[in-house]
């Protein structure tokens, strides 16, 4: 689900648990502007969610919830902003006041003054949190009001009737202490590359890791303006994502690449392995390493910040990896500009698909805060009722979005509250997520791929307790951006050293205590299912 996060550094990923740093996921998760309902898993929340509520406060019954003191509520929302949105928090305040008795102030957040405000203890209402932003370390340390099921129930109550699996995510230890998104996306990488050239260069359709090598050979050596994969130093992570997906491998309890130990996901003992012990990640290695000293990405790589994205609109990069969702931004973006350039998009990963977890977005409620029941109630409204979703997500129909005859949304190219702008991840629901118009051409098919090769994953929910391993986490992650990240890109003369250069390196960092808790853990966590 991985929608567009802002520059301000919350982009989409799953992290191990929040502790082994995705360095590259900003042209992954974040570019998901174009996220749509079938990038996931479908959803049906019950009927009676649609339709706004028209009775006002006095009209409560006895029995049910009371809301005769009218209260604001404190939202935070990990965003930039939008230019209008104070003018779509002032038409939600009417409809709040009116249904609930309530208005709410949300204000937007840069990363770092997220995770201050959290840290320090400050009285809120609602946040947006997801697994990515270490959400079940917040969890444990006390940042969040646990949510029961009697809340649920009374305040909540259309929640409460989710199915099971997409509320899974937002239990920390056997207590919930979010609400999960109501839309989760897979974990499928497609290849973006410009379909000029491969006709150009009579290059075939590309079906295969070695295809799309086929691809970058031929504009390394035709194209001399042009780097074929023009990586940034943060995108390693594309290249050991594509081994990954390609290879049968996740990380325990997010489908990851960068983590030291993994898991072989047709394994039903889920035992943890070494990922550079497995013979298939030298072989990679070596092929990555071909690629490099073939010419198809910079030497400068190490040290390049521009990144594959913003390469490839400028036309000195020939091809990206990334997420559907991302695969369509970079459609909607560059073909308006560049249409002769005949954008093509093809499925990176053979194999199974997993699904990141709903978690992967949600909201959740401070632990001082006192209006947890109204918070609740405003979260169903904003999850489950069609006008409140609508307003919240696109704005204003007419000014911001219009649906076409296929029922498409449009946005003009000056939008004012343009889609996924406003920090809104946290109660999308799939039901009323529009497909953007102008996707790519074979979008729904890549979609219909994705569900058909759908195999769920046991761990999607789980994550580490790295309390009595923090020390080792934040060793393994510095160890990835010095010696993984490298030798991914292809950036060693001997791989067989190189590698175990790095494995001597974990295991002076205390990589085997780390994967005993982590094994340790995900046993219990199976057991408790």
């Amino acid at each position: 689900m991985y929608r567009k996060r802002t520059k301000s550094g919350f982009i989409l990923s799953s992290l191990l648990a929040g502790m082994i740093i995705f360095t590259g996921c900003s042209n992954d998760a974040g570019s998901g502007s174009n996220a749509s309902p079938g990038a996931s898993a479908s959803v049906s929340p019950s009927a009676e969610a649609s339709g706004t509520q028209s009775a006002s406060p006095s009209a409560a019954t006895p029995s049910g919830p009371d809301i005769s003191k009218k209260v604001e509520l404190s939202m935070y929302l990990p965003s930039d902003g939008a230019p209008d949105a104070k003018l779509i928090h002032e038409e939600l305040n009417k409809m709040t006041e009116r249904d609930i008795n309530a208005t709410v102030k949300i204000t937007f957040l840069s990363n770092d003054a997220y995770n201050l405000m959290l840290s320090s203890g400050e009285k809120f209402d609602l946040i947006f949190a997801a697994n990515y932003m270490n959400y079940a370390d917040n969890a444990r340390r006390g940042a969040f009001k646990e949510i029961t099921p009697e809340m649920l129930s009374t305040y909540a109550p259309q929640s409460a009737k989710e199915d099971k699996d997409k509320l899974a995510g937002g239990y920390v230890g056997g207590k919930m202490f979010a609400i999960p998104t109501l839309a989760a996306s897979f974990n499928y990488s497609a290849y973006v590359v410009r379909g000029d050239l491969m006709k150009k260069y009579n290059v075939p359709d590309i079906k295969t890791i070695d295809d799309f090598g086929v691809y970058l050979d031929a504009v390394a050596k035709n194209e001399k303006s042009m780097i074929p994969y023009n990586m940034g130093k943060n995108d390693a992570w594309t290249l050991c994502a594509l081994y990954f997906g390609n290879n049968n491998l996740m990380a325990p309890g997010a489908p990851n690449c960068t983590s030291p130990i993994a898991l072989k996901k047709d394994d039903p003992s889920l035992q943890l392995l070494y990922t550079f012990d497995l013979p298939e990640t030298t072989a990679f290695i070596k092929k990555m390493k071909q690629w490099k000293d073939a010419g198809y990405w910079s030497k400068n790589a190490l040290s390049n910040t521009v990144s594959l994205n913003d390469s490839f609109k400028n036309g000195k990069n020939a091809a990206l990896i990334t997420s559907i969702p991302g695969a369509n931004n970079i459609y909607n973006e560059v073909n308006k500009s560049h249409p002769e350039w005949d954008l093509r998009i093809y499925p990176a990963f053979q194999g199974s698909i997993d699904r990141y977890s709903y978690m992967a977005g949600g909201m959740a409620i401070g632990a001082k805060s006192e209006n947890a029941e109204r918070s609740l109630m405003l979260l169903d409204l904003l999850r489950y009722n069609e006008d409140y979703n609508m307003l919240t997500q696109y704005g204003f129909e007419g000014t911001h979005y219009t649906i076409n005859d296929k029922g498409d949304i449009v946005f003009p190219a000056d939008s004012k509250y343009p889609p996924n702008a406003a920090g809104t991840w946290g109660w999308t629901n799939e039901t009323y997520t529009k497909v953007f118009d102008g996707s790519f051409p074979n979008y729904a098919e890549l979609l219909a791929d994705a569900k058909s090769r759908y195999v769920p994953n046991p761990l999607v929910d789980f994550t580490i307790d790295a309390k009595e391993i923090s020390d080792v986490t934040t060793n393994l992650s510095n160890l990835f951006t010095q010696y993984a990240g490298p030798l991914y890109m292809g950036f060693t003369n001997d791989v067989d050293a190189g590698i175990q250069a790095y494995k001597d390196q974990l295991k002076k960092a205390g990589v085997e205590r780390y994967k005993e808790a982590a094994q340790a853990q995900i046993d219990a966590y199976m057991k408790s299912k």
